[in-house]
């Protein structure tokens, strides 16, 4: 029954073409002439397009796109799975070391906060050395 539903559907929709065609000749003008010139323009192209273009050619170039673009997200997805397990483990062996070594471990070194008192220092006589530049 589904087929005998596709013929007579396209059996209605070559009737009705021809019926088309008949009017239009009949009458020498054409029924919705600027959407049918727009349709015209557009196979045209299509047409031009699939006679002039290297399909297998395209086809193989999307294609190594498209494989450099999945590619490109799997290694982003499998750097964002091996920091967040990197994290978890950074964790974990803080709250072993603390566990087993003492609180001492948990607080920051002094030699850090030297460092960054020294930067501090330094940044500030930069700061207090700088010219003044004129304005322009």
């Amino acid at each position: 029954m589904g087929y005998f539903i596709f013929i007579l559907i396209s059996l209605a929709l070559l009737a009705g073409f021809h019926c088309l065609v008949w009017y239009e000749n009949r009458r020498t003008v054409r029924v919705l002439e600027t959407h049918r010139t727009l349709l015209d323009r557009q196979v045209e192209r299509v047409e031009f397009i699939l006679t002039h273009v290297d399909l297998a050619a395209f086809a193989k170039e999307e294609a190594g796109r498209l494989a450099a673009r999945i590619g490109h997200d799997l290694a982003r997805l499998s750097l964002i799975a091996i920091r967040a397990v990197e994290r978890i483990l950074t964790r974990f062996v803080r709250d072993l070391r603390t566990r087993h070594l003492g609180e001492d471990y948990a607080r920051p070194r002094e030699s850090a906060r030297e460092f960054v008192k020294t930067l501090s220092n330094f940044k500030d006589h930069l700061e207090a050395t700088r010219p003044e530049m004129p304005p322009l």
